[in-house]
């Protein structure tokens, strides 16, 4: 099976999409920490549990929306190591040599064996050089 590299249209369509659900966690966040009833102490733990579920979820999307692409070491077989994990490691980050990764170089410098739970800030950054990777390969194949 030959894989190629997705459309400009289809990683705009993505970074709006995704913009949009990070922007929808940001106003839950902000309504949940201004509710009145409940100590901040319950919301502010009500949130950290929420927040790795919801991120390493999305990056879990994001990886199936582009499961047709060929990897390239860095932030696209970063991505794909992180996703698989997720799904069938446990949550823990576990090697494949079939996909290459160098915790040092990668962009959240996760080891094998360490626990991916993913803040905002960590899928943000991650989120931002896997599409910048994606649209590298389409100029490329274009």
């Amino acid at each position: 099976m030959t894989t190629s590299p997705p459309s400009t249209a289809a990683i705009q369509a993505a970074r709006t999409e995704i913009a949009a659900q990070i922007q929808a966690y940001r106003d839950l966040v902000g309504a949940a920490s201004k509710a009145s009833g409940m100590s901040l102490t319950r919301i502010d733990a009500a949130l950290a549990a929420f927040e790795p579920a919801f991120f390493n979820n999305l990056l879990v999307a994001l990886d199936a929306r582009f499961a047709g692409r060929p990897d390239t070491p860095g932030p696209l077989s970063e991505a794909r190591l992180l996703a698989a994990s997720l799904m069938h490691g446990g949550g823990l980050l576990a090697a494949d040599p079939a996909v290459p990764y160098d915790a040092d170089s990668s962009v959240l410098r996760i080891d094998a064996g360490e626990r991916i739970a993913l803040n905002g800030d960590d899928f943000e950054a991650l989120c931002a050089a896997f599409l910048a990777a994606l649209e590298t390969q389409a100029a490329g194949a274009a």
